[in-house]
């Protein structure tokens, strides 16, 4: 799973960025000489592998990971002549969400919060963003056809469904199933992936959040301190979970994003065990054996004959698999099979 982090200056961004990494990152930049944007891998918090370690023993265990990618580039700019940095677009088009960073504390620069305003300045500048691809494409379209280049109407039908989408400052993630639609795939649309608002509270006195937020009617969101959790988190462990237990914190932000990510965007881990590793597995809902796979490794998709499962509860309760065997709980599943959360697979192919 690859996040991307977007937020006005001031939000506090690159804050939460190392927060959610434990980095020491500066703000991202893309000026000319600079070094482009944040990148970090976290390990996804997953404590049903070892139960699987001490199961198998296996010489490796191997966590889902998550990259979180820190962008500058967004200026808040309601100007459709204002482009988004070409190299900003590359860097935040490949990611799988957008993680908003919303400020709700008073910047000396900035000024006084305003969550609302700033939602919807960005989501105004992502929807341009998109407008402006969908444009140059029909553009391009038309002078191919004056050429006698011969176009492809469903093309055509889609892009100019979404241009009548986004004139009307909305943005694409409000047409449902729009990512599925294959033609429009390799457009990789900013307004129409996933979004996520983390709202940056601060330390202390803390502003009430505007109706429409705090509903949570404008989308998922999470309330973190950035500024606590970014020294928390660069903590030694004792000495961060010392800190935790004093303010009344069960998890850091860096578990709690990972965890909502997973909800929102409908994500679940499956695992795969031998004595050589012990790995976690991460596809979406509704992802039948035959493409979870794949996931692991082509040959097996290519190959699949069927998968043999055994629930993670199942297994634990059994205590071993020779037990979970005789109990009946290890099934035969063919390739249309739904994989759920927490199933433990082991694919027969052959190829």
């Amino acid at each position: 799973m690859r996040l991307g982090i977007i937020g006005l200056p001031g939000c506090g961004k690159t804050t939460v960025f190392n927060a959610l990494t434990g980095s020491t990152a500066q703000v991202a930049d893309f000026s000319p000489a600079a070094r482009g944007p944040n990148l970090a891998m976290v390990k996804v918090p997953e404590p049903r592998l070892a139960f699987l370690s001490q199961l198998y023993k296996p010489k490796k265990v191997t966590e889902a990971t998550v990259e979180y990618v820190d962008v500058g580039g967004l200026t808040g700019s309601t100007d459709k002549g204002q482009e988004l940095g070409e190299s900003f677009l590359n860097h935040i088009r490949p990611v799988d969400a957008l993680v908003h960073v919303v400020r709700n504390f008073h910047h000396p620069m900035h000024g006084a919060p305003d969550p609302s305003a700033d939602i919807s300045r960005v989501e105004t500048e992502l929807i341009l963003a998109d407008l402006l691809v969908v444009e140059k494409r029909l553009q391009r379209i038309a002078e191919e056809r004056k050429r006698g280049k011969k176009e492809d109407p469903e093309e055509v039908k889609e892009l100019g469904q979404c241009q009548e989408i986004l004139e009307a400052s909305s943005p694409l993630r409000s047409r449902p199933g729009i990512l599925e639609i294959p033609i429009l795939r390799g457009f990789s649309f900013l307004s129409a992936k996933p979004l996520f608002y983390l709202i940056n509270q601060p330390e202390e006195e803390v502003s009430p959040l505007p109706a429409e937020i705090s509903s949570g009617t404008m989308g998922p969101q999470l309330e973190i301190v950035g500024q606590l959790e970014m020294e928390l988190g660069q903590l030694p462990p004792d000495e961060s979970l010392e800190f935790m237990a004093e303010m009344g914190l069960d998890k850091l932000a860096r578990d709690r994003v990972i965890t909502s990510s997973y909800q929102f965007l409908g994500l679940v881990s499956f695992f795969t065990t031998n004595e050589q590793e012990a790995r976690a597995w991460t596809i979406r809902q509704g992802t039948t054996a035959l493409k979870a796979a794949g996931v692991v490794h082509s040959d097996m998709e290519r190959g699949f004959i069927r998968a043999e499962v055994v629930s993670f509860k199942d297994l634990e309760s059994a205590s071993t698999y020779a037990e979970a065997q005789k109990k009946g709980l290890v099934r035969l599943e063919g390739k249309e099979y739904i994989v759920q959360d927490g199933d433990v697979i082991f694919f027969r192919f052959n190829i």
